[in-house]
């Protein structure tokens, strides 16, 4: 693992932050191939995605503070305590993708509302793009050591042995590689979602990506079984992202089956 993957100029750049931007770019590229096989090439999309990128920047370092609030509320005495520099670093020391999700379909919509675009195909041209660049930054998350998995045998097929200047991840103990199995899932995913969206984005808007929304749902709730960071927060028997993801899919399943419905012969 490397936590500091380049050093430029005396300017360390994490692997985390390095991964992101991979991430961003990969993403942008496969839009503009999408697009442009699609005859979509314009500038709102180019616009919608950076007004995207903004609002997942701002909700993916939001999310987290406030799941905190109720647990600083209750323990205040504990975090009045605290130095300054200590209590920011932990209330907004962590970034959390489905807050990045949130925030990027926020901007996109209330961007494409005050401008008339319409947004459901736009939504359906970044699906894919976003599992991709996903899948990119989760390789980050496993270079820095954060987002890992549970403690696992050394002899089992995904374990990993983190070192001590990892982001958070036990050094020196197997774990399951919980990172790099999301990754190559979004990965399917996202090669899925670029056969659906070339086979029915010219005839059927919102399915790409309500079929994102669903599998991705899916492969997040089981995996996070499989995680061992435990200030990712657990509220009774499941964690943040999995009321979430419970969430995401009830929505994006009762999408595909209104499409569905709609449609006068089978999809």
């Amino acid at each position: 693992m490397h936590p500091i993957l380049v050093e430029v100029f005396g300017l360390q750049i994490a692997s985390y932050g390095l991964f992101m931007i991979l991430g961003a770019v990969a993403a942008w590229f496969l839009i503009r191939l999408l697009a442009g096989a699609d005859g979509k090439e314009n500038g709102d999309i180019s616009l919608v995605f950076l007004i995207c990128v903004c609002g997942a920047l701002a909700g993916a370092f939001t999310l987290r503070p406030l799941m905190k609030i109720p647990e600083v509320i209750i323990h205040w005495e504990h975090f009045r305590q605290m130095p300054v520099d200590v209590f920011f670093s932990y209330m907004f020391g962590e970034i959390v993708f489905y807050g990045g999700l949130i925030g990027g379909i926020v901007a996109m919509l209330l961007f494409c509302g005050r401008y008339k675009i319409p947004a459901v195909p736009i939504a359906d041209l970044f699906a894919p793009a976003l599992a991709a660049a996903h899948s990119v930054g989760r390789i980050g998350c496993f270079l820095g050591g954060c987002c890992y998995g549970i403690p696992v045998r050394a002899a089992h097929p995904f374990a990993v042995t983190f070192p001590p200047a990892s982001m958070g991840a036990p050094a020196g103990t197997p774990i399951l590689a919980t990172q790099l199995i999301e990754a190559a899932g979004l990965l399917m995913i996202a090669a899925i979602l670029v056969l659906v969206y070339k086979k029915t984005a010219s005839r059927i808007n919102g399915l790409t990506v309500s079929l994102y929304a669903a599998l991705y749902s899916v492969l997040r709730f089981v995996l996070e079984f499989y995680r061992g960071d435990l200030a990712r927060g657990i509220y009774g028997p499941f964690s943040t992202s999995q009321y979430i993801s419970l969430a995401l899919f009830i929505v994006s399943a009762a999408l595909i089956f209104m499409i569905a419905k709609k449609r006068k012969h089978p999809l």
